[in-house]
């Protein structure tokens, strides 16, 4: 198991000291200590805040009921626990853990990664339903625009989003459905998706290209923010460029490399210089499956070869 934070949680509830927390979850055989807490078979950075008055603005989405969201204001703090498990393959503990911390005075729980929260008793409903819909439905917010609409939580499950240009053809509902098919795709199948791949929804639908790059939706250090980027979803029936048979994986990765010759040489790198760098560089040729389970070991996805110089631009500005 990986030791990158891979979900945060922010539960408000009753307790009104972290003191009263360690109380409550020791009669559940969870210990905390030091700003961990054992007994989950990982361990789990704690920290509880106090109410800055905010509490119910951070749930004030929809999702929660207006009598359950006057609890969640009224809150005297709330934990954040950082957890080291992807959501989907830890859902049995982590489901365990909400029923817990629910036993201990949660009133609800949000999920940092998308800013998306429910009241504890819902939270828990989706998060032990027997549907990849539900557990999506739990983590996965879609953020509409003027030009395009982009999912924004799927690094919970160390998956990409998705985007999605908007168009005559193709309006925010069009786009949230076709959008909300690929990302559950991905959770439930875990498909081997690569740049030059094509997908649609049904055999009705027409496909479209799909072309991964660095998600430019929030700053790399903000919670939002995807470390293995986006889809960017291409026009209907957009021509097919497969994938190369193999994956060219960059050891160290390709945008660690560039960010340090960057920074060591003080001034922006040109186009000629990314290319060279990116020709000259160390890579290994493997089996797309196997880079796979790199990039999520690594906790990142790396550039794009071929797009190296474009997709250098997004990630520069994101830093």
């Amino acid at each position: 198991m990986s030791d990158r934070t891979c979900v945060t949680l922010f539960v408000p509830g009753t307790a009104k000291t972290l003191a009263e927390w360690k109380r409550a979850l020791a009669k559940k055989k969870l210990t905390v200590s030091r700003g961990v807490l054992r007994g989950l078979g990982f361990d789990v950075q704690v920290e509880f805040v106090k109410n800055d008055g905010a509490f119910g603005r951070a749930f004030s989405f929809g999702t929660v009921e207006a009598d359950q969201l006057a609890e969640i204001d009224a809150a005297p703090g709330a934990l954040v626990l950082s957890l080291p498990v992807e959501l989907h393959h830890g859902r049995k503990v982590v489901s365990k853990l909400a029923k817990v911390l629910e036993a201990c005075g949660a009133l609800a729980i949000r999920i940092e990664q998308s800013k998306l929260g429910f009241a504890i008793g819902r939270w828990r409903e989706l998060m032990d339903a027997d549907d990849p819909w539900a557990l999506y439905r739990l983590a996965v917010v879609m953020l509409g625009g003027r030009e395009n609409v982009t999912t924004c939580g799927m690094h919970v499950f160390s998956l990409p989003d998705a985007q999605m240009d908007l168009d005559d053809d193709t309006d925010a509902a069009a786009a949230n459905d076709f959008l909300g098919s690929l990302n559950v795709y991905q959770l439930a199948e875990d498909p081997l998706l690569l740049t030059g791949h094509r997908f649609a929804p049904d055999p009705e639908t027409p496909q479209r290209a799909l072309e991964r790059w660095p998600d430019a939706t929030y700053d790399a250090d903000h919670a939002c923010h995807n470390p293995f980027g986006v889809w960017r979803v291409g026009a209907p029936n957009s021509p097919p460029h497969g994938p190369d048979s193999l994956a060219y994986v960059f050891m160290p990765s390709l945008a660690a490399v560039l960010t340090a010759a960057e920074k060591k040489a003080g001034k922006k790198l040109t186009k000629k210089q990314v290319e060279t760098i990116r020709d000259s560089s160390s890579c290994v040729a493997m089996e797309h499956r196997d880079a796979q389970r790199m990039e999520r070991k690594r906790g990142y996805a790396d550039l794009e070869p071929s797009l190296a110089w474009e997709q250098w631009q997004v990630l520069r500005g994101l830093r």
